[in-house]
């Protein structure tokens, strides 16, 4: 297995428009190779020529320190992603990322050219981000990645805020956490969802049980579908106990409590979202929790209840 830890910069439009579906124009790639070991075996670095958003927004020139006639030299995206491709090369691997943004950016950026980064999902990777929370704090928060660096006393070789540099620490951070400690904590990328019922996305994890639904044309339609408000422990798969039934925080999420016999209390999350072709889709987590959890899950259905909306 190879890691491929990557790192785009991008550019955007003056005034923050949105030309041909495209918010962020992807100016430079970079990322490094790892082995099994976690050993780097191989760096790829390309600065890609705008075509959508000449001009540089004055935040990225001032973040990344480019200059406009650098990035007329560069190849063209196409150019690069099959570069990009071919220097990942046959072998089995998967992409790590410092978040999630990257990975959902660089496919948004490649179907503008009629491009697929994967036939079709599911497309799993590894968010270090998340990973180094895991092991290094709490589990939930999401931290800056010099904020990883500088706890990991990791040496600074190479400047921030450039593609290379910033994979280059996250592959850093990445050895320093233990990833074979966390490694089963992979996660799942949503650009693109599944087509159908059969290709849906079902994963067990340590700690909680996550699914992908299909896309459907409305959220109505989506929470119309008793396969998706069907729940069970996600310990031993028995049926539980509803003790508060699915409820809207009236906003994008939905929240269930149910009790399993055998192991306590378990919730339920829907989370709404909709994908590049507009489709609703549904990312439902079912977790066995604690009391605390439990009475987060009341306060909340108490909230909406009296809300004076």
């Amino acid at each position: 297995m190879n890691y491929i830890v990557f790192d785009l910069e991008w550019n955007q439009d003056m005034n923050d428009e949105i030309v041909n579906d495209v918010k962020f124009e992807i100016i430079e790639i970079a990322a490094i190779k790892l082995n099994d070991e976690l050993e780097i075996t191989g760096e790829f670095k390309e600065i890609i020529r705008p075509v959508i958003y000449k001009k540089l927004h004055p935040i990225i020139k001032e973040l990344t320190g480019f200059k406009e006639n650098e990035l007329r030299k560069g190849i063209t995206f196409p150019e690069c992603i099959t570069k990009f491709m071919n220097w990942i090369g046959t072998d089995e691997y998967r992409f790590c990322t410092w978040a999630t943004q990257d990975l959902y950016e660089l496919q948004k950026n490649m179907n503008h050219y009629g491009m697929y980064l994967v036939e079709k999902p599911p497309l799993y990777y590894y968010d270090i981000q998340k990973l180094f929370s895991i092991m290094c704090e709490n589990g939930k928060d999401r931290r800056a990645l010099k904020y990883a660096v500088d706890l990991l006393n990791i040496e600074k070789k190479v400047p921030f805020h450039r593609a290379y540099g910033d994979a280059y620490y996250t592959a850093m951070v990445m050895k320093k956490i233990e990833f074979e400690k966390v490694k089963s904590n992979f996660s799942i990328d949503i650009y693109r969802i599944p087509y159908n019922r059969e290709e849906e996305i079902y994963v067990r994890f340590d700690r909680y049980d996550k699914f992908i639904s299909m896309g459907y044309e409305n959220r109505e339609k989506l929470m119309a579908q008793r396969y998706l408000r069907r729940m069970y422990c996600n310990l031993c798969d028995r049926k539980i106990r509803t003790k508060i039934d699915w409820f809207s925080d009236g906003m994008r999420s939905f929240y269930y409590l149910g009790k399993c016999r055998k192991h306590g209390f378990v919730k339920g999350k829907i989370r709404i979202r909709k994908n590049c072709s507009n489709k609703v889709f549904a990312i439902k987590t079912i977790k066995n929790i604690g009391v605390d959890e439990m009475e987060e899950i009341k306060q909340k259905k108490f909230n909406k209840k009296t809300s004076p909306n």
